[in-house]
Protein backbone atom coordinates (compact mmCIF):
# COMPACT_ATOMS: atom_id res chain seq x y z
CA UNK A 1 0.00 0.00 0.00
CA UNK A 2 2.98 2.41 0.52
CA UNK A 3 4.59 1.52 -2.39
CA UNK A 4 1.01 2.37 -4.11
CA UNK A 5 1.05 5.78 -2.35
CA UNK A 6 4.64 6.92 -2.75
CA UNK A 7 4.21 5.61 -6.69
CA UNK A 8 1.26 7.73 -6.98
CA UNK A 9 2.95 10.72 -5.16
CA UNK A 10 6.02 10.55 -7.78
CA UNK A 11 4.12 10.58 -10.62
CA UNK A 12 1.84 13.62 -9.34
CA UNK A 13 5.10 15.40 -8.51
CA UNK A 14 6.72 14.40 -12.22
CA UNK A 15 3.50 15.69 -13.43
CA UNK A 16 3.57 18.74 -11.23
CA UNK A 17 7.05 19.68 -11.97
CA UNK A 18 6.41 18.65 -16.41
CA UNK A 19 3.92 21.41 -16.19
CA UNK A 20 6.12 23.99 -14.47
CA UNK A 21 8.78 23.64 -16.98
CA UNK A 22 6.44 23.57 -19.94
CA UNK A 23 4.93 27.16 -18.43
CA UNK A 24 8.53 28.65 -17.95
CA UNK A 25 8.94 27.29 -21.13
CA UNK A 26 6.43 28.76 -23.36
CA UNK A 27 7.28 32.16 -21.09
CA UNK A 28 10.90 32.05 -22.11
CA UNK A 29 9.82 31.55 -25.61
CA UNK A 30 7.07 34.36 -25.78
CA UNK A 31 9.68 36.58 -24.24
CA UNK A 32 12.09 36.11 -27.08
CA UNK A 33 9.37 36.32 -29.76
CA UNK A 34 8.47 39.72 -28.42
CA UNK A 35 11.95 40.70 -28.21
CA UNK A 36 12.60 39.97 -31.87
CA UNK A 37 9.43 41.56 -33.14
CA UNK A 38 10.50 44.75 -31.08
CA UNK A 39 13.66 44.78 -32.76
CA UNK A 40 11.90 44.65 -36.04
CA UNK A 41 8.99 47.22 -35.14
CA UNK A 42 11.44 49.25 -32.86
CA UNK A 43 7.52 49.41 -31.07
CA UNK A 44 7.62 48.60 -27.37
CA UNK A 45 3.80 48.17 -28.03
CA UNK A 46 5.10 44.84 -29.13
CA UNK A 47 5.10 43.86 -25.11
CA UNK A 48 1.81 44.87 -24.83
CA UNK A 49 0.16 42.24 -27.48
CA UNK A 50 -2.46 40.39 -26.01
CA UNK A 51 -3.22 42.76 -22.95
CA UNK A 52 -3.93 45.89 -24.42
CA UNK A 53 -6.23 44.47 -27.54
CA UNK A 54 -6.01 47.74 -29.20
CA UNK A 55 -2.55 46.43 -30.32
CA UNK A 56 -1.98 44.30 -33.23
CA UNK A 57 0.66 43.12 -34.83
CA UNK A 58 0.65 42.01 -38.75
CA UNK A 59 3.25 39.52 -40.05
CA UNK A 60 3.24 39.79 -43.45
CA UNK A 61 5.95 38.37 -44.39
CA UNK A 62 8.25 36.58 -41.79
CA UNK A 63 11.65 36.07 -43.59
CA UNK A 64 11.91 39.96 -45.53
CA UNK A 65 10.95 40.93 -42.03
CA UNK A 66 7.75 42.74 -43.40
CA UNK A 67 6.02 42.70 -40.25
CA UNK A 68 3.35 46.05 -38.91
CA UNK A 69 2.42 46.66 -35.44
CA UNK A 70 -0.56 48.95 -35.49
CA UNK A 71 -2.34 50.83 -31.99
CA UNK A 72 -5.86 51.22 -33.15
CA UNK A 73 -6.38 53.90 -30.63
CA UNK A 74 -3.92 55.97 -32.08
CA UNK A 75 -5.32 55.28 -35.36
CA UNK A 76 -8.73 56.74 -34.26
CA UNK A 77 -7.41 59.37 -32.34
CA UNK A 78 -5.58 60.53 -36.13
CA UNK A 79 -8.91 59.61 -37.25
CA UNK A 80 -10.73 61.82 -35.25
CA UNK A 81 -7.94 64.77 -35.72
CA UNK A 82 -8.31 64.55 -39.50
CA UNK A 83 -11.95 64.86 -39.02
CA UNK A 84 -11.60 67.75 -36.90
CA UNK A 85 -9.46 69.42 -39.76
CA UNK A 86 -10.91 68.04 -43.09
CA UNK A 87 -11.84 71.61 -44.17
CA UNK A 88 -8.27 72.87 -43.83
CA UNK A 89 -6.92 72.87 -47.71
CA UNK A 90 -3.65 70.75 -48.51
CA UNK A 91 -0.32 72.69 -47.79
CA UNK A 92 -0.07 72.72 -51.90
CA UNK A 93 -2.25 74.01 -54.34
CA UNK A 94 -2.55 70.44 -56.24
CA UNK A 95 -4.73 67.33 -55.98
CA UNK A 96 -3.28 65.15 -54.00
CA UNK A 97 -4.16 61.55 -54.66
CA UNK A 98 -3.30 58.28 -53.19
CA UNK A 99 -2.80 55.12 -55.13
CA UNK A 100 -3.11 51.60 -53.83
CA UNK A 101 -2.27 48.33 -55.00
CA UNK A 102 -0.11 45.63 -56.07
CA UNK A 103 3.13 45.06 -58.31
CA UNK A 104 0.61 46.78 -61.26
CA UNK A 105 0.25 50.03 -58.95
CA UNK A 106 3.86 50.04 -58.24
CA UNK A 107 5.05 49.49 -61.75
CA UNK A 108 8.63 49.37 -63.16
CA UNK A 109 7.99 46.00 -63.63
CA UNK A 110 8.24 45.44 -67.54
CA UNK A 111 12.92 46.54 -67.46
CA UNK A 112 13.76 49.36 -69.52
CA UNK A 113 10.49 49.44 -70.95
CA UNK A 114 8.57 50.27 -67.66
CA UNK A 115 7.02 52.95 -66.13
CA UNK A 116 3.80 53.68 -63.23
CA UNK A 117 0.25 54.22 -64.03
CA UNK A 118 0.60 56.53 -61.16
CA UNK A 119 3.59 58.68 -62.32
CA UNK A 120 2.52 58.51 -66.02
CA UNK A 121 -0.93 60.30 -64.18
CA UNK A 122 0.88 62.92 -62.98
CA UNK A 123 3.21 63.56 -66.23
CA UNK A 124 0.11 64.04 -67.68
CA UNK A 125 -1.31 67.01 -64.99
CA UNK A 126 1.06 68.94 -63.45
CA UNK A 127 -1.83 69.76 -60.97
CA UNK A 128 -1.67 66.08 -59.65
CA UNK A 129 0.49 64.83 -56.70
CA UNK A 130 0.56 61.24 -56.83
CA UNK A 131 1.82 58.75 -53.92
CA UNK A 132 2.13 55.60 -54.77
CA UNK A 133 1.74 53.18 -51.95
CA UNK A 134 1.38 50.03 -54.27
CA UNK A 135 3.98 47.37 -53.12
CA UNK A 136 5.20 44.00 -54.91
CA UNK A 137 2.76 40.87 -54.04
CA UNK A 138 0.52 42.91 -51.47
CA UNK A 139 -3.26 42.37 -51.07
CA UNK A 140 -5.83 44.67 -49.74
CA UNK A 141 -5.04 43.67 -46.20
CA UNK A 142 -1.94 44.97 -46.41
CA UNK A 143 -2.99 48.01 -47.95
CA UNK A 144 -5.35 48.56 -44.93
CA UNK A 145 -2.43 48.83 -42.68
CA UNK A 146 0.00 50.86 -44.73
CA UNK A 147 -3.35 53.45 -45.05
CA UNK A 148 -3.91 53.69 -41.40
CA UNK A 149 -0.27 53.96 -40.85
CA UNK A 150 -0.18 57.02 -43.18
CA UNK A 151 -3.36 58.64 -41.53
CA UNK A 152 -1.28 58.33 -38.60
CA UNK A 153 1.65 59.78 -39.82
CA UNK A 154 0.50 62.46 -42.25
CA UNK A 155 -1.20 65.88 -41.52
CA UNK A 156 -2.58 65.97 -45.33
CA UNK A 157 -5.85 64.49 -46.14
CA UNK A 158 -5.87 63.20 -49.71
CA UNK A 159 -8.11 64.78 -52.03
CA UNK A 160 -8.97 61.20 -53.80
CA UNK A 161 -7.96 57.42 -53.06
CA UNK A 162 -7.51 55.04 -55.89
CA UNK A 163 -7.80 51.37 -54.46
CA UNK A 164 -6.46 48.74 -57.66
CA UNK A 165 -6.37 45.86 -55.79
CA UNK A 166 -7.53 42.85 -57.87
CA UNK A 167 -4.46 40.61 -58.85
CA UNK A 168 -3.30 39.38 -55.54
CA UNK A 169 -6.65 38.96 -53.74
CA UNK A 170 -6.26 34.96 -53.94
CA UNK A 171 -2.83 35.56 -51.82
CA UNK A 172 -5.16 34.44 -48.34
CA UNK A 173 -5.74 31.10 -50.57
CA UNK A 174 -2.05 30.72 -52.17
CA UNK A 175 -1.81 26.72 -52.44
CA UNK A 176 -5.33 26.13 -50.94
CA UNK A 177 -3.88 27.01 -47.57
CA UNK A 178 -6.22 29.70 -45.87
CA UNK A 179 -5.73 32.41 -43.87
CA UNK A 180 -8.21 34.21 -42.01
CA UNK A 181 -7.43 37.47 -41.22
CA UNK A 182 -10.97 38.84 -40.70
CA UNK A 183 -12.13 35.49 -38.97
CA UNK A 184 -13.96 34.42 -41.44
CA UNK A 185 -13.91 30.74 -40.70
CA UNK A 186 -14.96 31.25 -36.96
CA UNK A 187 -17.82 33.30 -37.79
CA UNK A 188 -19.08 31.08 -40.90
CA UNK A 189 -22.66 29.53 -39.63
CA UNK A 190 -21.62 26.00 -41.07
CA UNK A 191 -18.69 26.21 -38.93
CA UNK A 192 -20.74 26.72 -35.75
CA UNK A 193 -23.07 23.92 -36.67
CA UNK A 194 -19.45 21.60 -36.35
CA UNK A 195 -19.04 21.92 -32.75
CA UNK A 196 -15.78 20.48 -32.18
CA UNK A 197 -14.40 22.36 -35.23
CA UNK A 198 -15.50 25.57 -33.77
CA UNK A 199 -14.10 25.32 -30.10
CA UNK A 200 -10.69 24.61 -31.97
CA UNK A 201 -10.90 27.45 -34.28
CA UNK A 202 -11.35 29.46 -30.99
CA UNK A 203 -9.10 28.18 -28.89
CA UNK A 204 -6.76 28.99 -31.84
CA UNK A 205 -7.98 32.40 -32.07
CA UNK A 206 -7.53 32.67 -28.08
CA UNK A 207 -3.82 31.86 -28.51
CA UNK A 208 -2.77 33.51 -31.51
CA UNK A 209 -4.52 37.18 -30.11
CA UNK A 210 -2.76 36.62 -27.01
CA UNK A 211 0.40 34.95 -27.84
CA UNK A 212 3.12 35.98 -30.50
CA UNK A 213 5.14 32.83 -30.39
CA UNK A 214 1.87 30.98 -31.42
CA UNK A 215 1.22 33.36 -34.29
CA UNK A 216 4.77 33.33 -35.18
CA UNK A 217 4.95 29.26 -35.24
CA UNK A 218 0.96 29.42 -36.93
CA UNK A 219 2.58 32.13 -39.45
CA UNK A 220 5.65 29.74 -40.52
CA UNK A 221 3.54 26.36 -40.24
CA UNK A 222 1.08 27.97 -42.84
CA UNK A 223 4.12 29.21 -45.06
CA UNK A 224 6.00 25.97 -45.27
CA UNK A 225 3.28 24.12 -46.00
CA UNK A 226 2.63 26.28 -49.25
CA UNK A 227 5.81 26.19 -50.21
CA UNK A 228 5.62 22.08 -50.04
CA UNK A 229 2.66 22.07 -51.59
CA UNK A 230 3.68 24.01 -54.18
CA UNK A 231 6.83 22.12 -54.85
CA UNK A 232 4.34 19.44 -55.49
CA UNK A 233 1.74 21.00 -58.05
CA UNK A 234 4.62 23.11 -59.86
CA UNK A 235 2.06 25.79 -60.48
CA UNK A 236 1.25 29.08 -58.73
CA UNK A 237 -2.51 28.81 -58.99
CA UNK A 238 -3.57 25.28 -57.26
CA UNK A 239 -5.87 23.03 -59.51
CA UNK A 240 -7.13 21.89 -56.51
CA UNK A 241 -8.81 25.38 -55.68
CA UNK A 242 -12.72 25.47 -55.04
CA UNK A 243 -15.43 27.71 -56.04
CA UNK A 244 -15.68 28.33 -52.65
CA UNK A 245 -11.97 29.14 -52.04
CA UNK A 246 -12.39 31.69 -54.18
CA UNK A 247 -15.64 33.17 -52.70
CA UNK A 248 -13.46 33.41 -49.40
CA UNK A 249 -10.59 35.51 -51.23
CA UNK A 250 -13.29 37.83 -52.51
CA UNK A 251 -15.14 38.21 -49.24
CA UNK A 252 -11.33 39.15 -47.29
CA UNK A 253 -11.38 42.15 -50.33
CA UNK A 254 -14.78 42.53 -49.93
CA UNK A 255 -14.00 43.28 -45.76
CA UNK A 256 -10.71 45.30 -46.39
CA UNK A 257 -12.05 47.34 -48.97
CA UNK A 258 -15.09 48.39 -46.86
CA UNK A 259 -12.72 49.07 -43.91
CA UNK A 260 -10.34 51.45 -46.06
CA UNK A 261 -13.68 53.41 -47.25
CA UNK A 262 -14.80 53.74 -43.71
CA UNK A 263 -11.93 54.78 -42.79
CA UNK A 264 -11.27 57.63 -45.99
CA UNK A 265 -14.88 58.74 -45.29
CA UNK A 266 -14.17 59.68 -41.84
CA UNK A 267 -11.18 61.74 -42.64
CA UNK A 268 -12.51 63.84 -45.01
CA UNK A 269 -11.27 61.99 -48.35
CA UNK A 270 -13.45 63.32 -51.15
CA UNK A 271 -13.49 61.01 -53.63
CA UNK A 272 -12.82 56.67 -53.23
CA UNK A 273 -12.22 54.93 -56.52
CA UNK A 274 -11.95 51.18 -56.85
CA UNK A 275 -10.02 50.44 -60.59
CA UNK A 276 -9.66 47.27 -62.22
CA UNK A 277 -6.95 47.31 -63.93
CA UNK A 278 -6.48 45.40 -67.15
CA UNK A 279 -4.46 41.76 -68.21
CA UNK A 280 -3.84 40.10 -71.22
CA UNK A 281 -7.16 38.18 -72.58
CA UNK A 282 -5.41 34.94 -71.74
CA UNK A 283 -5.44 35.26 -68.17
CA UNK A 284 -8.83 37.14 -67.95
CA UNK A 285 -10.47 33.84 -69.59
CA UNK A 286 -8.91 31.99 -66.95
CA UNK A 287 -9.43 33.68 -63.92
CA UNK A 288 -13.19 34.84 -65.12
CA UNK A 289 -15.22 32.14 -63.43
CA UNK A 290 -12.67 31.19 -60.65
CA UNK A 291 -12.06 34.88 -58.78
CA UNK A 292 -13.31 37.18 -61.13
CA UNK A 293 -16.62 36.42 -60.81
CA UNK A 294 -16.30 36.50 -56.74
CA UNK A 295 -14.52 39.54 -57.37
CA UNK A 296 -17.55 41.88 -59.29
CA UNK A 297 -20.03 40.43 -56.90
CA UNK A 298 -17.94 42.09 -53.60
CA UNK A 299 -17.98 45.36 -55.87
CA UNK A 300 -21.42 44.87 -56.46
CA UNK A 301 -21.90 44.90 -52.16
CA UNK A 302 -19.34 47.31 -52.05
CA UNK A 303 -20.68 50.44 -54.32
CA UNK A 304 -24.21 49.31 -53.36
CA UNK A 305 -23.60 50.84 -49.52
CA UNK A 306 -21.28 53.98 -50.80
CA UNK A 307 -20.97 56.31 -52.57
CA UNK A 308 -17.91 54.89 -54.47
CA UNK A 309 -17.13 55.00 -57.73
CA UNK A 310 -15.75 51.81 -60.04
CA UNK A 311 -13.91 52.05 -63.19
CA UNK A 312 -13.12 48.58 -64.45
CA UNK A 313 -10.87 49.01 -67.37
CA UNK A 314 -10.16 45.43 -68.16
CA UNK A 315 -12.83 45.85 -70.22
CA UNK A 316 -11.73 48.68 -72.00
CA UNK A 317 -11.35 47.49 -75.83
CA UNK A 318 -7.99 49.51 -76.25
CA UNK A 319 -6.01 46.93 -74.25
CA UNK A 320 -7.21 43.73 -76.58
CA UNK A 321 -4.95 44.49 -79.35
CA UNK A 322 -0.97 44.65 -79.41
CA UNK A 323 -0.54 42.48 -76.43
CA UNK A 324 2.68 42.19 -76.68
CA UNK A 325 3.11 45.88 -76.89
CA UNK A 326 1.27 46.68 -73.74
CA UNK A 327 1.73 43.50 -71.48
CA UNK A 328 5.28 42.15 -70.65
CA UNK A 329 3.75 39.11 -68.59
CA UNK A 330 -0.09 38.07 -67.99
CA UNK A 331 -0.54 41.18 -65.85
CA UNK A 332 2.11 43.70 -65.37
CA UNK A 333 1.93 46.28 -68.12
CA UNK A 334 4.75 48.24 -70.24
CA UNK A 335 5.02 51.98 -70.39
CA UNK A 336 2.87 52.60 -73.08
CA UNK A 337 0.12 50.65 -71.27
CA UNK A 338 0.76 52.16 -68.05
CA UNK A 339 0.32 55.92 -70.41
CA UNK A 340 -2.88 54.45 -71.48
CA UNK A 341 -4.16 53.91 -67.84
CA UNK A 342 -3.31 56.91 -67.13
CA UNK A 343 -5.30 58.69 -70.19
CA UNK A 344 -8.14 56.68 -69.41
CA UNK A 345 -8.76 57.75 -65.85
CA UNK A 346 -8.19 61.43 -66.26
CA UNK A 347 -10.84 60.92 -68.72
CA UNK A 348 -13.10 58.94 -66.03
CA UNK A 349 -12.60 60.41 -62.85
CA UNK A 350 -13.96 63.57 -62.63
CA UNK A 351 -11.02 65.64 -60.55
CA UNK A 352 -8.84 65.11 -63.11
CA UNK A 353 -10.06 66.73 -65.61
Amino acid sequence: MNKKKSYENSFSKKIFFSIIILIFFIFITEILTRTFIYLVTKDLKTFQFGINKNVKIHLNHLIKLKINLIDLSEINASVNQLNKNNNIKNNNDKLLVWAFGGSTTKGNICGKNASSWTKELSNLNKNIKTINYGQNGIDSYVSLQILQKNIKSNKEVPDVIIWAHKFNEINVIYQGVKKDPNNLLISNKDTKKRKIYFKILQADLTLESNFLFYKVLKNIIITSNRKIIRNFTNQHLNPNLKNSDFAYAAKNFEINTKSAIQISKKIGVKSFYLISLPSKKEYQKKMKDKFFKHYYMSIDNIIGESSVKFIDLSKNKSFFSKENTLFCDEVHKTYKANKLVANLLRLYIKEFK
